[in-house]
């Protein structure tokens, strides 16, 4: 199967080598200093949660959003959830009761309530059924 034809990132031409094709993205350094204390690794040792608030994902485009600037696709998906659970499981940020129990679990030790709340806000907009509906 010829790849080059279907996907140009396998293409074995230096000029479309990931070192260029990532030009102007920052680097590991810059996202630590765009995301500071706030950065989830993702490990899911916050789960399970007991609203079954999918905290890993929607901390995952809380640093999307902040890292690299990409909000219209992180509310995309952030407004997927809970509505069917066909694109991610689990309740958006707005069913968390601030129980608490996430907290001693993150080895981030965030304030994963705070950041829950933070990424609703930038988030929320119009709850879609699917992804096609933007």
């Amino acid at each position: 199967m010829n790849t080059s034809r279907r996907c140009p990132i396998w293409r074995a031409d230096p000029k479309s080598s990931p070192q260029r094709s990532r030009r102007g993205a920052p680097d590991a350094q810059g996202i630590s200093d765009r995301l500071g204390v706030d950065r989830c690794t993702f490990c899911h040792q916050c789960l399970p949660c007991p609203e079954d608030v999918n905290i890993p994902e929607i901390l995952r485009l809380r640093n999307l959003d902040v890292a690299f600037e990409m909000r219209a696709f992180g509310q995309d998906r952030y407004n997927l959830l809970g509505n069917g659970g066909h694109w991610a499981p689990g309740q958006n940020a707005t069913h968390c009761n601030e129980c608490g129990d996430c907290l001693p679990r993150c080895p981030e030790n965030l304030d994963i309530v705070r950041l829950l709340r933070d990424a609703h806000g930038r988030l929320h907009s119009q709850p879609k059924l699917r992804l096609s509906e933007s």
